[in-house]
């Protein structure tokens, strides 16, 4: 397989054969692909699509899908749907099965009106450009099933990667990778704030993600978002606290999600809460629990309060950033999936 890096950040490039351009979907950078580059791309793609095309059979599950756990749900209809997946628990309002392309979502009769939230809040997104929609629409859900189940529960099946997991399966990461993930989710927040809306539901439990490929999805919470300024409809249990301190603990406001992605970075470090952290960090007798110190801007920028809206704080942190660890670099988070599902969720 031909795979081309990126010579500023060392991330995967893609090919844009119309353009014979190879583009770094993590940095920017583009540079031009050289004939022998082209040809081991090209090569690659051929034997990709001739692997496709060898046998319509599905191919037998492997790995820990071959133990997987199975649940029979019955429509209303009578039809009977038969759902595979390796992890289910508990979320906010509803169960949530990570199957292999999709993640379930099931919700109680009397939460129902939570499953219509969910699609009607991820229908509506607009985006300012095309080019912007052709990019973040990925990380956004996208409904391929809903149905009621005969005993009255809500049915959503949404879209996903096989290669996307729960994000609180990867357990407590290294900074520099809490820090790639805090610039997908100050990317995310913008796209909401575009859109006047907050999640109020910004958990590690409601999102997604690829560890090779460096993404975020952002999959669960839509049940509580809502309209800046109007009556929240609820919000996610660890969110609850900053609602109820703010004194806004009705009504949506974006510093809310700006607050809640703080708190998903802090617990990612390994610590309970920003409170915990300020301890470690400040505190020789309460050593930092993954061998930090972190550098002194990002512990900053994850105690102290956000900026007022979505775009200063991703200027904020685009600062931070660079301050933190100078040019930026990919650097790889290698995990099988083995390694992901055993872990406690």
């Amino acid at each position: 397989m031909a795979i081309l890096k990126c010579k500023m950040c060392n991330g995967t490039l893609d090919y844009d054969q119309q353009q014979n351009l190879a583009v770094c979907p993590y940095c920017g950078n583009k540079s031009t692909v050289f004939d022998q580059d082209r040809k081991l791309f090209e090569q690659f793609r051929n034997q990709f699509a001739a692997l496709l095309n060898q046998s319509p059979k599905p191919a037998p599950e492997e790995g820990f899908w071959v133990d997987a756990s199975r649940e029979e749900l019955v429509r209303e209809d009578g039809a009977v749907m038969e759902i595979t997946y390796l992890t289910k628990r508990r979320t906010d309002l509803c169960t949530m099965y990570v199957a292999k392309r999709n993640v379930i979502y099931l919700f109680e009769q009397e939460h129902a009106d939570y499953a219509a939230r969910y699609r009607e809040m991820t229908g509506k997104l607009v985006y300012p450009t095309p080019d912007m929609e052709r990019e973040l629409a990925n990380y956004v859900p996208r409904v391929v099933t809903e149905c009621r189940l005969e005993d009255g529960r809500i049915f959503l099946a949404i879209e996903k990667k096989e290669s996307t997991y729960p994000l609180k399966m990867l357990g407590t990461l290294m900074d520099r990778h809490v820090a790639w993930v805090v610039s997908r989710l100050e990317n995310l927040c913008c796209l909401l704030d575009y859109n006047n809306i907050v999640l109020n539901a910004f958990t590690a439990e409601n999102l997604f993600v690829d560890p090779a490929n460096h993404q975020i999805y952002l999959y669960g919470g839509w049940w509580f978002a809502g309209y800046t300024g109007s009556e929240t409809p609820g919000a996610s249990e660890s969110v609850m606290p900053y609602l109820k301190k703010s004194g806004h603990k009705s009504r949506c406001i974006a510093k809310t999600d700006l607050e809640s992605i703080r708190l998903v970075a802090v617990r990612l470090l390994g610590y309970p809460d920003r409170k915990a952290l300020t301890a470690a960090t400040n505190s020789d007798s309460n050593p930092p629990l993954q061998g930090l110190p972190l550098p002194e801007p990002f512990r900053r920028f994850l105690i102290e309060p956000p900026e007022p809206d979505a775009r200063a704080d991703f200027a904020k942190w685009d600062r931070v950033l660079t301050e933190s660890y100078g040019e930026r670099k990919f650097i790889p988070l290698s995990m099988t999936e083995e390694e992901i599902y055993s872990k406690t969720f």
